[in-house]
């Protein structure tokens, strides 16, 4: 892979803070993103920017940092992980209350769109290999009672995901794209989760149930797998789980 740089969104915990320590660790530059800063992310190398992805009005400035940082260092491989996801509202859409509806759907589907437009039309022109991750998720593939924002945002993000990779196929030094699955991961997304009843989500016994029972696997080793995944190369759009890793 070479001299690294890595946007990373949601890196104040789970799959996006181990990613982006994992990176730290094999030598690359990050530029994290989230609202809060991690205590674990403590580098040179390491960029933070605060920053609420739900305001998809100022998305540009999270292109406006990493063009800052592009300039300053050069760079062989340029990466984009969109990553950052809410799982609220959870229950039955009816029970869904509107902001939340709004809220979720521009953290999980238009904020990643938005990133990958701006990330696509500022550095089209780099000197370099350039990718564009998406972290995906079993729920874009099949429909769940309680988790109707969920399912659609993910699934939405994977179609995007296949279209852009088809726009980019043909270009001379086009960017890379991919959908990643993670699998289940023990995060905090999952503990929420865990703490629903029944009632507020139907299937909230099925994840106590894989976290009991040890199926969920730790955020580290995820890291590394998609780390692998991002470093290799695939058919455009593709959706790559780290189980074939």
């Amino acid at each position: 892979m070479g001299n690294g740089f890595f946007i990373i969104t949601g890196t104040s915990r789970g799959i996006g803070e181990a990613l982006a320590k994992k990176v730290l660790e094999e030598g690359h530059t990050v530029l994290g993103v989230s609202r809060n800063r991690s205590e674990k992310l403590h580098s040179p190398q390491y960029h933070h920017l605060s920053f609420d992805l739900s305001d998809t009005a100022h998305l540009d400035q999270v292109i406006e940092n990493a063009s800052d940082i592009l300039t300053k260092s050069g760079f062989d491989f340029v990466c984009l992980v969109n990553n950052a996801a809410t799982i609220e509202p959870t229950g039955v859409i009816e029970a869904c209350p509107a902001p939340e509806i709004e809220a979720h759907v521009k953290i999980d589907l238009i904020s990643p769109m938005l990133l990958t437009s701006l990330f696509i039309g500022r550095f089209s022109s780099l000197n370099a290999r350039k990718k564009i991750a998406f972290i995906s998720s079993g729920a874009a593939f099949h429909a769940s009672p309680g988790e109707s924002m969920y399912c659609s945002t993910k699934a939405g993000l994977l179609m995007f995901a296949q279209c852009v990779g088809l726009e980019q196929a043909d270009r001379q030094d086009g960017f890379e794209v991919l959908s990643i699955g993670p699998g289940m991961v023990d995060t905090a997304m999952q503990l929420v989760i865990r703490s629903k009843t029944r009632e507020e989500f139907a299937r909230a016994d099925f994840f106590k149930q894989a976290f009991e029972s040890g199926r969920l696997q730790d955020p580290a080793r995820v890291a590394e797998k998609i780390l692998a995944v991002l470093e290799n190369r695939y058919e455009q759009g593709k959706y790559v789980s780290v189980n074939e890793i």
